[in-house]
């Protein structure tokens, strides 16, 4: 070890913490981010979808709703789970395992509330709506790839 005037000592270079001990702060971090982006991401897909279905069309409902809220409606919540997907990209970028979380959540929850009978709504009109959200998810997650991979992308994406 050598010793001058601009050097200051480490913890580690008198081994004061041991080896096997050492926290790996840039791991931590990572998967610190990895559980904000899905937080996030999952918290943006609660209020934007509140939003697109409650707020805007007082309640999408397969038997009540009209054509016109059921199509512009279903829009609507697509691109939330579009626009939640691209807040988690945000948070986090490139870890697959964020949109996959997201629409484990996606598909336990539908599944509850189709097993509870709290949807009044036919069973493939709540698939469909839950399919609709995971696949908005991972296009929002990945959307700058998909403008790069077909050539839509501008220099600076």
């Amino acid at each position: 070890m050598r010793l001058s005037a601009t050097y200051y000592p480490k913890v580690n270079d008198y081994n004061i913490i041991p080896s096997s001990k050492k926290i790996d702060f840039m791991k931590t971090k990572n998967i610190i981010r990895i559980i904000l982006a899905i937080l996030g991401g999952e918290i943006a897909l609660i209020l934007l979808t509140t939003i697109a279905q409650e707020v805007l069309f007082s309640g999408i409902r397969y038997n009540s709703s009209s054509n016109f809220e059921l199509v512009f409606g279903g829009l609507a919540t697509f691109a939330a789970a579009v626009l939640a997907g691209f807040i988690a990209h945000l948070i986090k970028a490139k870890n697959k395992i964020i949109p996959l979380v997201i629409s484990l959540i996606i598909i336990t929850e539908t599944t509850y509330l189709i097993s509870i009978n709290l949807s009044k709504d036919p069973v493939w009109f709540d698939a469909i709506a839950g399919a609709s959200l995971i696949i908005g998810v991972w296009m929002g997650f990945f959307f700058k790839e998909l403008l790069k991979n077909k050539g839509w992308s501008t220099n600076n994406a």
